[in-house]
């Protein structure tokens, strides 16, 4: 191809699919196969079988006779298979049915009228065949062909053309029957007087298509380009070897593909209806081999045709044919090309880290020396890249490959490390011969040099007596990187005209010449001559010979050269997309800041858990590593962490404290909290705290102190007012920065932070992650510093309170059995309710006097837990919403209560009771699943029979939830895949055949992540700053807590909706 066609821009106008004509199937066909077998007892491929290699090569360093390549170059090339009798495509049954049904019996005609008046819309001019010719290029030309338009408008057609009114042929006046379809390939047409079934087998449809005018295609939904008989198969296309490649098994047994086995079927069959043909068979055997030769047909393309069973392996396994390798989540679409694995990336276990910022991500040492990133080298980093390199692939940071400028890919390793960081001497008489440093050349063969390389001597004894001495020479490599760098042993900076140091001093000299219009040479002291040789002055020229540094970007005759291509390990700084599957929104995927450490897991703070989803339980997330500068850059931009605290959901943070943050903020802002001092300004070196110290007040024993709520305010920005209602409804006032009130979940919570939105909202991104990073910090080193733990004895009840339970407990279970007396045997006379059987009444009845009795033994619990207050932990963590709820905590303490199935009582098990422990017919509480103790005390066999129960019932709605939320997102994807906002006035919503879907976008043109849940912004903040005043702030937002989900223990049903926690 010329260099000057290369240069023509093209951009693709259209992509047509069609049918292929069998001519050309022929024509594109390598060679015709005819006989079944594959491979000959000498290994070798039978000549116009199915693995003939004119089709393509799968064997290293046979040649395709087709072209002439080997397996790597050659992609392989079609044959076909002449059959014997037509069959039906199954993939077009559908429009064979639509041209049948729409077109004349005798002259194939379509069934509208072309005279003029005859059109529906009244026009005298008008021929019926206009009309809706008319219509069908109208909707081509706005919608598509692949829209439901289309669709809708050919189905139109095809039920105007076989309606009542069409019986009799308006062209040739001949007698139309009725189409039938008899699935799956079957096609029968049907005529009412006489009443008579006609048959049509394949050849009869291929004679009916073939005489459809082109003009009349349009109507049938089809081009001009394509004919309706080539979907009637005459000839069978054979995809190449290298689409279905057979595999040797360790026995020496060949495996054929699954395409080939069925291949062999077509092939032996088909010759089998040639042979019977040409010896003049029965037509009833024609028939039955022409109907297995269709359905093997069928088969391989599509191995899931209803009405047919599915072609199978001889081990009993279906076999995959074409649509299964190409349809679903396995195929070749989603499988193979949406769904390839990927270089450059790398999976671990997670680990939590509070000392990390949000923005960052600790990756393994082991992890950043195997992940690389290409650097182009400049006069810049030339320095730091020489460093690199002179560190090879095992010390970290350093380099695995370079690029060549030839494109050359150099495996970077202990002698080519030395070659591709040093220098080369141009004097031809420079070599092994004539070298002054056979030390030197030993570990840098002559031409190669590298100024600042550190030399040692090692002496190794050998022999009986010890007495042979055997000298070499390695690198000092910790001393050359100190040269390289400048500086001695103790730090500190070498002069400038120590020859240790010249790499250095000239880098040096390079960037400050850089900006200068005229550039001075180096001084004398900074020029590189070559030790092997001197580098001696040319009797010519009068100048030395030249030296090339390798990693320069100007060549030897002073012309600027592209660098070469570094591909570095991870270090510090990096950016990188970390993921945790599933990806169900766009926070599973954001860009983290890489920080390489010890260890073996990916370690993250543990305020970015929500938008992943994660724990760290064993879970287990992806690591991207960005390859090209500008991907690096954007990727910066839009992905980082703290571009996406608030959720496009509903504009409020998704990244925010959870657990211990929350208890710490809870601690800290609790009134009346005070903090030692030596402690307080430990709390502050955690998160580097250099401003003004808040004012140091006295403790109850006289201590110096500070505030909690001093402390917290210290990290708020000034510029924050706010006023909102915490989770026990006292009032939390946020003033210049001055917070007063308890923070708890509602403050600074993942997905209801008030204050964390406001912070975001008010100040940005970037201060809101510096926010969230010495809030988290701050939080865990109150609670390490105030002493914040739990344990089961925050459960402990009083014998009175234990009292209390049992007799709320007695006396629900005496009430139930009240009530079931008072039913009898049948609920004769028992008052049932409007629309409800006396038994849904008992059960109903019986399910409210259960509750009640749970719910008077969990207030007993709960009034004793709550005077426990403040140095009861379970409970500051539910009353702050860290974890968990005062409904878990009951069930810990006071009684479970009732096991339930679908909102029920339990009801199915063994013969008419729930367990064998029970008597036939019982429906007393304990009978049917009411579990009057604790997790605490321990629960009986029989109630933990219950229990599992209920709990099996959260496990299947979570499997069944996941399957179905899953499609439906998929379903609203594709659905909305071709729709984009547009930039401008409007920021109206369109598709890809630029439509106006929505004219302004979301119908109000705002950003949910940019409003204020819901509200384009706060207008009360935006008034008290023009005005001064503090009206009005108070926020009353729809709380977005998630609701807690336990799926390990099940009975649950009686925790508040909105109980905080991660699912």
């Amino acid at each position: 191809m010329s260099r000057k066609s290369t240069m023509i821009p093209k951009r693709i106008a259209q992509i047509r699919f069609g049918l292929m004509d069998p001519l050309e199937i022929k024509k594109m066909s390598a060679v015709e196969v005819k006989t079944a077998d594959t491979y000959k007892d000498d290994g070798h491929a039978y000549k116009q079988g199915l693995m003939d290699p004119h089709m393509g090569v799968i064997e290293p360093g046979l040649l395709c006779p087709t072209d002439n390549c080997q397996y790597q170059d050659s992609p392989g090339h079609f044959g076909h298979i002449q059959l014997e009798l037509p069959v039906i495509h199954i993939g077009f049954v559908s429009l064979i049915k639509t041209a049948l049904k729409a077109t004349c019996n005798s002259c194939s005609h379509i069934l509208l009228h072309s005279e003029p008046g005859t059109g529906p819309t009244g026009n005298d001019e008008q021929a019926e065949q206009d009309y809706y010719r008319n219509r069908i290029r109208d909707v081509i030309t706005k919608h598509g062909v692949g829209s439901t338009e289309f669709s809708k408008i050919i189905k139109e057609v095809e039920k105007v053309t076989s309606g009542t009114k069409r019986k009799v042929c308006m062209h040739c006046g001949a007698t139309q029957g009725k189409i039938i379809l008899d699935k799956p390939t079957t096609f029968k047409e049907k005529h009412e007087n006489p009443a008579t079934e006609r048959k049509l087998n394949p050849r009869d449809v291929r004679e009916w298509l073939s005489s459809i005018p082109p003009e009349h295609l349009i109507f049938i939904g089809m081009d001009k380009q394509n004919r309706p008989e080539w979907i009637v198969l005459k000839v069978l296309p054979v995809p190449p070897i290298t689409v279905r490649p057979s595999i040797t098994l360790d026995s020496g047994d060949r495996s054929e593909d699954d395409l080939t086995h069925k291949l062999v079927d077509v092939l032996r069959i088909n010759q089998r209806l040639r042979e019977n043909r040409d010896s003049g068979a029965p037509q009833l055997i024609v028939e039955d081999l022409w109907e297995l030769l269709q359905y093997h047909i069928t088969t391989y393309f599509d191995n899931q045709t209803s009405g047919i069973p599915p072609a199978r392996h001889r081990s009993g396994r279906t076999l995959k044919t074409l649509t299964q390798r190409l349809k679903g989540k396995e195929g070749r679409f989603r499988s193979n090309l949406s769904g390839k694995r990927v270089n450059f990336c790398a999976r671990s276990v997670i680990s939590p880290d509070p000392y990390l910022s949000v923005n960052e991500v600790g990756v393994p040492e082991k992890i950043a020396k195997e992940l690389t990133v290409p650097i182009r080298v400049t006069s810049r980093n030339r320095e730091q890249m020489r460093q690199m390199i002179l560190r090879g692939p095992d010390v970290h940071p350093g380099v695995n490959y370079i690029i060549r400028g030839d494109g050359r890919r150099v495996k970077i390793n202990q002698r080519s490390r030395l070659i591709n960081a040093g220098f080369r001497c141009h004097n031809p008489d420079c070599n092994e011969e004539t070298t002054l440093r056979p030390d030197l050349h030993q570990v840098m063969p002559a031409p190669n040099f590298l100024p600042g390389l550190v030399i040692q001597k090692q002496i190794s004894l050998s022999g009986m007596d010890q007495s042979l001495e055997e000298v070499t020479y390695t690198v000092n490599d910790n001393a050359t990187l100190l040269n390289l760098q400048g500086v001695d042993e103790n730090g500190k900076m070498l002069a400038e005209d120590d020859p240790r140091a010249v790499l250095h001093y000239r880098w040096m000299h390079e960037l400050a010449q850089a900006d200068k219009p005229k550039q001075e040479p180096f001084p004398e002291a900074l020029e590189v001559t070559c030790p092997h040789c001197g580098s001696p002055f040319d009797e010519w020229t009068e100048e030395r010979t030249n030296v090339e540094d390798r990693l320069a970007t100007v060549d030897r005759y002073g012309n600027p050269k592209p660098g070469l291509q570094v591909e570095r390990h991870l270090i510090d700084g990096d950016v990188a997309i970390f993921n945790r599957q599933p990806s169900l929104h766009r926070m599973s995927m954001m860009v983290h800041e890489v920080r390489v450490m010890e260890g073996h897991t990916f370690r993250f703070n543990l305020a970015v858990c929500t938008p992943y989803n994660a724990d760290f339980d064993g879970d287990e997330m992806n690591l991207h590593v960005i390859q090209s500068e500008e991907a690096r850059a954007e990727a910066k931009i839009l992905m980082r962490v703290q571009e996406h605290i608030l959720t496009p959901r509903y504009g409020g943070a998704v990244i925010g404290g959870i657990h211990d943050h929350i208890s710490g903020a809870y601690l800290l802002s609790r009134p009346g909290t005070l903090i030692r001092q030596a402690h307080g300004l430990e709390m502050l070196g955690n998160i580097n705290y250099t401003g003004n110290l808040p004012e140091v007040v006295k403790d109850a024993d006289g201590n110096a102190s500070f505030r909690g709520q001093d402390l917290i305010s210290l990290i708020v920005p000034d510029n924050i007012h706010l006023r909102f209602r915490s989770r026990s409804n006292d009032m939390v006032v946020v003033k210049d920065g001055a917070v007063d009130g308890t923070l708890d979940k509602r403050a600074i919570g993942a997905e209801d932070g008030r204050l964390l939105d406001a912070i975001v909202q008010t100040n940005g991104p970037e201060l809101g992650a510096k926010f969230l990073d010495e809030f988290t910090r701050l939080s865990i080193a109150a609670c390490t510093s105030l002493g914040f733990t739990t344990g089961i004895d925050d459960e402990d009840l009083s014998d009175e309170a234990v009292a209390a339970i049992n007799a709320a407990n007695s006396s629900a279970q005496d009430e139930v059995n009240a009530e079931l007396e008072k039913f009898g045997k049948n609920g004769k006379g028992y008052e049932a309710r409007p629309g409800r059987t006396p038994r849904e009444t008992l059960e109903e009845n019986i399910m409210q006097m259960l509750d009640k009795g749970k719910q008077e033994a969990g207030d007993a619990a709960k009034d004793e837990l709550n005077e426990s207050g403040s140095t009861n932990a379970a409970v500051n963590m539910a009353i702050s919403g860290a974890r968990g709820s005062m409904d878990n905590l009951t069930m810990m303490a006071a009684s479970i209560g009732q096991a339930k199935v679908r909102g029920k009582r339990l009801e199915r098990g063994y013969d008419d009771r729930v367990l064998p422990h029970f008597k036939r017919g019982g429906r007393g509480a304990l009978d049917r699943g009411f579990i009057a103790s604790s997790f605490k005390r321990g629960l009986e066999p029989t109630e933990f029979f219950m229990l599992s129960v209920s709990g099996r019932e959260s496990l299947v709605d979570t499997a069944v939830r996941t399957a179905k939320s899953g499609y439906m997102q998929r379903r609203l994807i594709n659905a909305m895949d071709d729709l984009k906002v547009y930039d401008d006035d409007m920021l109206s919503v369109r598709n890809t055949a630029n439509r106006i879907i929505q004219f302004s976008y979301g119908e109000d043109g705002i950003d949910p992540s940019r409003g204020v849940h819901g509200s384009p912004f706060n207008i009360d903040v935006i008034v008290d700053a023009a005005l001064g005043t503090e009206g009005g702030l108070e926020m009353d937002n729809e709380s977005f807590e998630r609701e807690t989900v336990e799926e390990d223990l099940g009975g649950w049903e009686f925790e508040e909706e909105n109980a905080g926690g991660e699912n």
